[in-house]
């Protein structure tokens, strides 16, 4: 079981290097791909303005064998072509450079690129966690306000990563703002019919529990003192936030406020996708390759 974000770049350093298509690559993208590449994570094929990227590279100087340079001036079309690299397994992994993210996932949308499958597409945020473990943010990018069917689908991708990462049986916090149902609050409704939904088979290979507040879902010292009975409480590997300005807002505080690794990666689809923020540190972009990369070789 990996438990923190550094072994999973220690895992993908040891195996075959993919190569990652960087649509709309700028200098940013440059030096993370340098430091991938000096990590041994992967190899990067680099989409966009040519010059751009020639002046970035000769300014940081990568390993210039383990890249490639497509020129691809507009931003659609630079989205569109590294995703047909990877439909045409030219590459293995897409990744979002500094193009707007309805642009890039319009192309990650399209049917005619073949990239979505009959699974929910999410974005989970992987962090080294309070106990000494990893846990999963999700959703933190794509899903609004997802509605009963939508959180399901939810955990359910997240199930599924957390299991690639060594976690059989994950443990599931809905999150909430308090432990009890109320109709005043509609996400604890939805919580506990989730909750029971779990108890009766129709959300498998894990255990899920809410509404729990983050305290209650991660601290077993706050759960002693509250008293709370749960077999999730405390112990949480996978946070499920009520919407995406909550978890968003979460995942912004893990970087900014506590300096915490964290690595990003859409997942439901048939390959990782990686789309970072432009304002993600350095190393949660490396991060999020490394994670990427890491669940291509479970496939």
């Amino acid at each position: 079981m990996i438990t923190k974000i550094s072994q999973i770049l220690h895992e993908v350093k040891n195996k075959e290097k993919l190569i990652v298509a960087v649509a709309c690559t700028d200098e940013d993208e440059v030096i993370v791909a340098k430091e991938a590449i000096e990590l041994e994570l992967a190899k990067f094929i680099f989409i966009g303005d040519e010059t751009i990227i020639r002046s970035a590279l000769d300014k940081h100087k990568p390993n210039s064998e383990s890249i490639m340079i497509m020129n691809e001036c507009d931003h659609h079309e630079a989205a569109y072509k590294a995703l047909m690299l990877v439909k045409e397994k030219k590459a293995h992994i897409p990744m979002k450079g500094l193009m707007h993210t309805e642009v890039f996932l319009k192309a990650v949308f399209d049917k005619e690129i073949g990239l979505r499958t009959n699974k929910k597409m999410t974005q989970v945020t992987v962090f080294d966690g309070y106990n000494g473990e990893l846990q999963f943010l999700t959703d933190c990018a794509i899903n609004i306000k997802p509605n009963l069917e939508g959180k399901k689908l939810i955990i359910e991708n997240a199930v599924e990563l957390a299991q690639n990462l060594g976690y059989e049986m994950p443990l599931v916090a809905l999150l909430g703002s308090v432990e009890t149902v109320s109709e005043s609050m509609p996400d604890t409704l939805e919580s506990a019919i989730l909750t029971q939904m779990n108890r009766r088979g129709q959300i498998q290979n894990c255990i899920v529990d809410g509404p729990l507040s983050l305290d209650n879902a991660i601290s077993l010292e706050a759960v002693k003192r509250k008293k709370i009975d749960s077999p999730v409480a405390g112990k949480a590997h996978i946070l499920v936030a009520s919407e995406l300005q909550v978890s968003n807002t979460f995942s912004k505080s893990l970087i900014c406020y506590a300096n915490i690794e964290c690595a990003s990666v859409i997942v439901g689809t048939k390959t990782p996708v990686i789309m970072t923020s432009r304002t993600d540190m350095l190393k949660n972009k490396v991060n999020a390759i490394a994670a990427a990369c890491y669940l291509f070789h479970q496939e």
